[in-house]
């Protein structure tokens, strides 16, 4: 009885009142055309239909609210006080000059990238290690990069940080990032935060753009740096302003939360819009989620169009948000088979909101067989990934230790 009162107090905070019923949308097809547009169609795509952009392109962000300070200079990186980031001694590593390639290296990393296109990763790995044990910085990365997917190789987390620094502290860019990315984590390598903002200042300082989010997460977070929510969203702007999808998304949840701004849903919706119409999974959630907020009949139905296309590329929180609509009847007609089948589909991916919800509708033989083996198994697997509300759930009570 204590498990099933608490899934039904979880359950309940993500039940929505069932407005109107709107026909569900056939399934969504998300492709690109030869000028990089990104489209949704219900019907297949073209025969000349791009699966990927073919290039990254500039989008024009939303209009400057009155809200924000005055707009960074494109050239211009915000500079946070020094005395905000204070680098341990001995921590910052020194910029070595990047070592000459050697002959024909650029043919033969082009050469090895076009076979690790193709999933020939022994060719490629045959053409990188030389290189790499030759210093060519960019070899390294990539070898680095094969060692943290095991890819063509076993997987080696100790070896593909070995690499990442040898890249590095030879300039690659990229392989600074990515170093950054590793120490603040501690994967391969003990975790040192400090350094890894040592990194992501110099990846910064090279045009990575994704070292500009990292930053901007790391003074969020505190992690390394003092915590400035002020400078974080700087970090988060500038990184938005150049196109990038993951920047856009930050800076509208800054919108969203009151981040270091002025808390506005509607910049937060703009600038989720922008980096989900490039197709960025998360902020195809996060707009849905701010369209449910208002439980309007047309914004129910435009969360579950959101849902759907984030759903459609696999994403756990997109399967798990349609799920929702459908078992609700919220902006969509109530179908709780299909509800139970995205619930499914999340669940498996270890989406611990979603293993919840399973084990409710087989707690209660919603859309499901009543099976209470299989209901514990799917709290205990929400538990195992962290899930509070699980894990209380199946603590012992007094009575039964």
């Amino acid at each position: 009885m204590r498990i099933v009162a608490t899934l039904a107090a979880v359950l309940a905070g993500l039940a929505l009142a069932a407005p109107r019923a709107i026909a569900a949308d056939p399934g969504v097809h998300r492709w690109y055309d030869r000028d990089g547009n990104v489209h949704y169609t219900q019907h297949p795509p073209p025969t000349d239909a791009l699966r990927a952009p073919p290039a990254p392109a500039p989008v024009t962000p939303p209009s400057t609210p009155t809200i924000m300070p005055p707009p960074v200079p494109a050239d211009a990186r915000p500079t946070p006080p020094t005395e905000a980031r204070p680098v341990p001694t001995g921590v910052r590593p020194a910029p070595p000059a990047r070592p000459a390639p050697p002959p024909n290296a650029a043919a033969d990393l082009e050469r090895a990238l076009d076979a690790y296109r193709r999933d020939d990763y022994a060719t490629a790995l045959g053409i990188i290690r030389p290189l790499a044990e030759q210093g060519e910085p960019t070899a390294q990365s990539r070898l680095a990069g094969l060692y943290e997917r095991g890819a063509g190789v076993e997987q080696d987390l100790v070896e593909a940080a070995h690499w990442y620094r040898r890249a590095a502290e030879g300039g690659d860019a990229i392989a600074q990032h990515n170093l950054g990315s590793i120490l603040s984590e501690g994967r391969g390598v003990p975790r040192d935060e400090a350094e890894a903002v040592v990194w992501w200042e110099r990846a910064a300082e090279r045009g990575v753009v994704a070292a500009l989010v990292s930053l901007g997460d790391a003074y969020a977070a505190g992690t390394g740096v003092p915590k400035d929510d002020a400078v974080a969203v700087e970090w988060w702007r500038t990184a938005a302003r150049k196109g990038f999808p993951p920047a856009q998304d930050r800076f509208g949840s800054a919108y969203e939360h009151g981040i270091g701004v002025v808390p506005s849903d509607a910049d937060a919706m703009s600038w989720y819009l922008v980096a989900a119409e490039q197709g960025f999974a998360r902020a195809q959630v996060n707009l849905a989620n701010l369209y449910r907020k208002s439980r309007k009949a047309a914004d129910l139905a435009e969360a579950v169009r959101w849902f759907r296309i984030a759903a459609a590329q696999g994403y756990p929180p997109g399967q798990h948000g349609l799920a929702v609509a459908y078992a609700g009847g919220a902006g969509v007609k109530q179908d709780v088979a299909e509800a139970v089948r995205l619930y499914r589909q999340a669940a498996e991916q270890g989406f611990a909101p979603a293993q919840m919800a399973l084990a409710g509708l087989y707690l209660r033989g919603d859309g499901v067989a009543q099976n209470r083996d299989e209901a514990a198994r799917w709290m205990q697997r929400a538990a195992d990934a962290g899930d509070p509300h699980a894990k209380e759930a199946l603590r012992p009570s007094p009575v039964t230790r």
